[in-house]
Formats: structure tokens, sequence, C-alpha cells
């Protein structure tokens, strides 16, 4: 058996400047696509996250920056109020590219970040490669491969950035392990913290799971797969530094880590799925889906997607030409190592089919944190990488002029010939229609034209990768023109099918983040106040105008919230007390209603209307006859023998008002007076005197003659903080999932504010990791020097 490092040293192309001229050519594509943001234009799909919920989390927050001078560490613009960094599905907060929206126009800074880390991923990939002993013309070609593979390709179309970085750090995590573990390159080690710590920093965690295990079975590849002279017991020493090294890379994403960990308890997913195995597989790749590794856009898209899962925003496209030099590659010399990728491909190929295995039964019951997963689907990444490898294999085998190479490529004649002759009279058509549901079998009729167009060009592609190979084979293709034009027509069949997945929009301010008079309206009413947007503007656009909303898009409220509006909303059957009645709008603080037509909404009158807004809709603004308090004080609590009560409780019509009682949690470390007789409100009454994202001061006015209790329309959480008169206080949480401040007779002013001790930790251990990473660059060269001067 032959080592990774035991490529032939076969006459190949080489240019004069190798890593320059492979960074041109991985950049050539991505330049092409990304040609619209030259004038302005918005990389951001209308179905994607950033669109109407990720940009305006993303402006607000640089908004809060340049207005305060700090991150926010908690935001109060939608689900009541929640943490900012703790709940890691806003995003990229303490990602490196973050930083940039704080210099610039954020969508600028969210194009660049998409645009550099696909140039990066093909790099990247190629410096890996290189380093594996793959030739020059052999790396290029496995970078475009990976780059524009159909599932890289396709994440800007949903807009899932946290995936393209994870995506871009595989190559990075296995390039460093090459280095410290076969060529025990001391900055091997470092390198890796860092590209663990930035997939962790993402923060997209279900996809750095699986980043992780794909790096540790190449790990033990390097340490026990390969032949080596060397001693079992050094070989376990640099695996046991590279364990070190991930430890670091933890250490160095803590600020990210500590604080998730701490809220994972109040999260809606704190108990996992309830639907259980069927909801883990939920959008797994079905077999109707297989056809389209070799034929671009067979299953659809979005409104025309037409096989089994609910919904489809991406490409599984692996490319014909580059499948071809992966079948080639997998006959590479070096056995060990190619049966090793291959079982790492297989694998995750076998998470990303799901259910469609009996594979994942095992999977799902076996492995930590599984069962508080979805979307398996997501993994294909991973097989994606693992082809890209294959088929730079391939290509060396092309170059070594190895006689699999011409039998290859006449296979490869015929096949671009028959897969064309099936796409010229619709048996690829048929196919979908045979596989396709009963109740989508018209989309997939309708998709028919695309999928004979598209096998058609893919054979072509083929048919061209087979006559270039076959030219250079007879000695009739230079090796400049092999060298440029197999990576180039890689490159245009994968582009073909990934440039409609990069949609472009106007510039937010242009287009749906654009003002008008009912949002003016809003931003003029004095805060704190919370507006109950009924899908008129959609998900979170009002909270880029600084506009709270009772509700907005999240994946990770706090699970508090949802119990109380009666359901998590977007899911089934929603938030049933907050539409069933218009008493918990009160409790929230819903000064002010949006609705799409008029209505009699009790309580509240109709103060302009119809509008009509960016987003192509009309609304209606509706205010209450009386402002809902934000602040209230209660003269009496009582504690619920089971959480579960409050909520309903709270809905209920027969409750009194929510300035007589505040309902408390059993386990509330206090124990309220014993309620007597009948309950007057408090004739104290709280005044917002400031409030800012995290911080509000509130004065008690007339002081309150009894104890009371300080009831605030602001979710609760653990880090929240108060002083009541100068002296710390009690934080408890009140009415299922309100701030709720205990007071003494007298009290007259409360400073609230929120300070994390886990992010304050966090960042001392990144400190820390910070050092020991930067040594492990520094201190190992320097070393060196010093010994050989010795």
């Amino acid at each position: 058996m032959t080592a990774t490092a035991a490529p032939a040293a076969p006459v190949a192309y080489t240019p004069r400047r190798p890593h320059l001229t492979a960074l041109g050519v991985v950049s050539l594509f991505i330049a092409i696509l990304a040609l619209p943001m030259l004038s302005g234009r918005w990389l951001a799909s209308p179905d994607g996250d950033q669109y109407s919920s990720g940009y305006a989390v993303k402006e607000w927050a640089a908004n809060e920056y340049h207005r305060t001078g700090h991150f926010p560490l908690w935001n109060p613009m939608i689900m009541g109020g929640l943490p900012y960094i703790d709940v890691v599905t806003h995003g990229d907060v303490l990602y490196p590219t973050s930083f940039l929206r704080e210099v610039m126009p954020p969508y600028q800074a969210m194009n660049i970040a998409f645009v550099l880390h696909y140039i990066l991923a093909g790099f990247l990939t190629y410096l890996f490669l290189r380093r594996l002993g793959a030739s020059w013309i052999g790396a290029v070609t496995g970078g475009v491969a990976y780059q524009l593979s159909g599932i890289l390709i396709s994440y800007v179309h949903p807009g899932h950035d946290g995936k393209l970085f994870v995506s871009t750090m595989l190559p990075l995590a296995f390039l460093a392990l090459l280095a410290a573990l076969r060529d025990k390159r001391a900055w091997g080690y470092p390198l890796l913290a860092v590209a663990v710590a930035l997939c962790l920093l993402s923060p997209h965690v279900q996809t750095t799971y699986y980043l992780l295990i794909a790096a540790a079975l190449f790990a033990l590849y390097l340490t026990f797969g390969e032949p080596s002279p060397e001693p079992r017991r050094s070989r376990l020493i640099r695996l046991g530094v590279v364990f070190a090294a991930v430890i670091v890379g933890f250490g160095i994403a803590m600020p990210q880590i500590l604080p998730f960990i701490q809220y994972i308890p109040h999260s809606p997913r704190a108990g996992g799925y309830s639907v259980g195995f069927a909801g883990s597989t939920s959008y797994g790749i079905p077999w109707n889906h297989i056809p389209e590794f070799i034929i671009a856009g067979f299953t659809g898209d979005a409104e025309t997607y037409w096989a089994s899962n609910p919904l489809k925003l991406h490409s599984e496209y692996l490319g014909l030409p580059v499948l071809a030099l992966a079948i080639l590659g997998f006959g590479d010399k070096r056995r060990r190592l190619v049966w090793w990728l291959a079982g790492i491909g297989t694998l995750f190929l076998l998470i990303a089919l799901g259910g469609s295995t009996p594979f994942y039964h095992l999977w799902w019951a076996v492995m930590p944190m599984v069962k508080k997963t979805r979307a398996p689907g997501m993994v294909f990444f991973i097989v994606a990488f693992c082809t890209a490898i294959f088929a730079a294999f391939g290509v060396a085998r092309i170059e070594r002029g190895e006689a699999a190479a011409a039998r290859h490529a006449r296979v490869w004649l015929i096949a671009a010939g028959v897969i064309a002759l099936f796409g010229l009279i619709g048996v690829w058509g048929q196919l979908a229609q045979s596989v396709a549901p009963a109740e989508r079998l018209s989309r997939a009729i309708a998709r028919g034209p695309f999928i004979r167009v598209s096998s058609v060009l893919g054979a072509l592609a083929l048919a061209a990768i087979a006559a270039l190979v076959w030219g250079r084979l007879k000695g009739r293709v230079p090796v400049l023109l092999f060298a440029l034009g197999l990576p180039l027509l890689v490159g245009v069949d994968l582009w073909r099918n990934g440039q409609h997945f990069w949609e472009y929009s106007p510039a937010p301010d242009k287009g749906l983040y654009r003002t008008d008079p009912l949002v003016a309206r809003l931003q003029a009413a004095p805060k704190p106040f919370r507006v109950l947007n009924l899908d008129v503007y959609p998900q979170n656009v009002l909270m880029e105008f600084g506009v709270s909303q009772v509700l907005g898009y999240q994946g990770s409220e706090l699970r508090y919230y949802d119990e109380l509006l009666g359901g998590r909303p977007g899911t089934s059957p929603g938030p049933q007390f907050l539409f069933t009645s218009t008493r918990l709008w009160d409790l929230l603080a819903a000064r002010y209603v949006v609705i799409a037509d008029t209505a009699n909404i009790p309580g509240y009158h109709r103060v302009m209307g119809p509008i009509a807004n960016a987003a192509g809709s009309r609304g209606y603004l509706y205010e209450a006859d009386t402002t809902p308090p934000y602040v209230r004080v209660v003269p009496a609590a009582v504690k619920l023998p089971a959480d579960s009560l409050g909520p309903p409780t709270l809905a209920d019509p027969r409750m009194p008002g929510y300035d007589r009682v505040v309902l408390l949690p059993q386990n509330t470390p206090i124990n309220p007076a014993p309620l007597r007789g009948t309950l007057a409100p408090s004739a104290s009454h709280g005044k917002v005197t400031t409030w800012d994202a995290g911080r509000m001061t509130i004065v008690l006015e007339p002081p309150p003659q009894d104890s009371s209790y300080v009831l605030i329309s602001e979710n609760w959480y653990l880090d929240w903080r108060v002083s009541v008169d100068g002296r710390p206080g009690q934080v408890l949480r009140g009415d299922h999932a309100l701030l709720t401040i205990p007071v003494a007779p007298g009290a007259r002013q409360l400073e609230l504010s929120y300070h994390s001790n886990a992010i304050a930790r966090g960042f001392t251990i990144c400190l820390l990791s910070l050092v020991i990473a930067l040594a492990g660059f520094i201190v190992p060269p320097v070393v060196e020097r010093r010994r050989r001067r010795a």
C-alpha cells in the first residue's frame, strides 16, 4: 500500500505562479455571478431567510452599534424580546465577516461574505488537494467542482450563509489535519483550531457537527490507515495534539458556545422534536431526487419543485463531467486513501438520504444530539467534497496517460450520446412523472421540457470533456489548453445549474425596506410599545425601522413566550391564545395592530389606511383606545401548582385584570403573601423614563404603600439584572414569560440591565485560546530557526 504523498511524478503542467493562477480560475465563475453587485444589487431571494428576516436583524444590530457604541446583547424587537447572541439563530453575530457590517451597508457586507466564501471554498480545496498530492490541473478542477457543486452554489437562494461558512471550512480542516498528522507540520494544529472555531462561530451547529465527524474519520485514516515506519506511540501523540487543537477551537468560540448551552433549556428545542424520527428525517434526500445528481434541475425548486419533500430551494447536482472524472479517480493507486474517502462519502450519503434507507434508524438511535436535528440532506456538502477529491484523482490519471483514461473517455462519449438521446425522446421527463407524488404530477409534467434541455446540455458537457481528454491523450491538445479547458468546462456545466439560484433584489432601501406613511407613524410613536403585525409586513421587516413586534420570525425564541401565546408561531395550530382573544394583546403592550383589511377589533380604532407598502400589500393601522401599559404595579402574586396552568389562565376571560395579581411558577424563590379578599389595583403606576435594547429605567409614581410586584411587558431571561433604589433586586418570571420585580413599600426607581455572565466568561476563555493558537503559529518556527542556528 502507498501513502497519500505517493503519487508518481508524471509530466504534469504547473504554471509559473501556481497558487495565483489557481486563485484566478476559482474566482472566475464567482466573479461572473457577482457582477450585479457592482450596480448596487442585493444578493437575496424573496424565498430566502435573509430577505425579510436576516437582513432586518443585521441592520438593526448595526444601527444599535452605531448609536450606542456597543453590540446589543438583547433583542427587544421581535417575539417579546430574546437574547441576541445566545440563540444562534440570529446568524453570524460573532463571525469575522460580521464586523464588515459596522463599516459598510449591511447588505453589501452580506454580498461580500457570500462571494469571499465561495472563492475560499474553491481555493482551500485546491490547497488541500495539492498537499494531498494532486496535480495542479487536478487540484484546480477539484476546487471548481466543490465550490460550484449544486449543494454549495445554491446556498444563496435560501440565504444559508452559515452553511456556506462551514462548508468552506471543510477543506481547511482537512488541509490542517494533513499538515499536522502526515507531514508533521506544527502549523497544522493551530490552523485546525481556527477552522473549528470559525465553524462554531458561523454559527450553524448541525453542519459543524457533521464536519467534525468527517474530520475525525480523516484524522483516524491519517493516524492508522496510512503505512508508516513510525511507532504507533508517536502517531497517537500527534492525534492527541489534534484533539487538543479542537478543544482550543472550541475555546476560541466560547463567547458563542457558553451562552448557547445556557439557553438550550429555555428554547423551543429543549425537549427535541416532538415528532420523533419522522421530524428528524424530514428534508432528507428522497429517492426521487437521485437523478438530479447527474441531471441539473431534475426536481425543480421553489414553485417548480415536484418531488417528495415539502419544499426545495437548493440543488443536489454534482455535475455529469465531475462524476465521470470521479469514477476514473476511484481507480487511483493509493487504495487505502481511496477506500477511506469512499467510506466517508458513502457514510454521509446514507445520512443525507435520511429515512429513505434503514441506516438512519441506526444513526438516529446511536449518535448523540441527532434526535434534536432535522434536514439530514444538508450533509450532502461532504459528499460533494469527496466527489471533488476523486475528480482530482481522475485528472491525475489522465495526465499520467494511463490506459484506463482512454477507455473511460470512450465510455464517456457513449454515455453522453445515450443520455442526450434519452433526453431528446423524453425518457428523463417520463421518469420524473413516474416518481412524482400524485398531487404534484402536473408540476413534473410541466418540468419535462426543462429536463430535456438540461440532460442534453449535461451530455454535451460530458462529450466535450471526453473529446478534450481524448485529444490530450493522443497528443493533439496542447497542455495549456488542457490545463485551462478542463476546469473551465467543468465550471461551465456547474455554473449553468447554479446561476439561477443567484437571485438579486434591489438595495433594501429601494426595495422591501422602503419606508411608507404607516411605518413613519409607528416610528414617531413614543417607545416602548409593540405592534401586532398580521402579515402586512413580512416577518422582521419592521425591525429595521426600530419598531417592536408582538410576533416576527425567529427559529429559537424563548419557549415560555410561545407557551404564553398558546403555541409556536409558524407551526400548527399556532398561537391560539393570541388570536382567540384580545386580552393577551393588552398584557403584551400591543398598542397598534396592522391588518390587511378593515375589521371591527374590540378596544381598537382605525387610525390610517389603506397604505400600500414595498412588500406589495396594503395595510390598515389600528390603535388601542386606551394605551396598554408596558409596566404595571401589581399588589399581589400567587404560585401556580404547575407551570402549564399559566397560559390558559391568563387567556381566560374570567381572569381579573393583569394589574390585580401576578402568576408565578412553583419554583419561584419567594413566597408571596396569601391572597385576602377582593384585590384592587395598586394606586402606584410605572413610568418608563429610558428604554433601550437590554436597558430600561422605570419610575414608580406614587411609590407603592405595600409590597408589590412590577410586571413588565418584556420577556424574562436569567441574565436580566435589576437595581431597586440603588440596591440589587430580584428578577422573577411572572405571568409565565414576563419580567417581574418584587419591590418593597416606598420603592421609587428600578434600573434594569441585561448582562450575560456566560458571554463574559466566554470572551475570557476565547482570549486565552487565541493566545495558545497564536503561539502555535509563532513558537515552533522560532524554535526551529534557533535549532538550525545552533
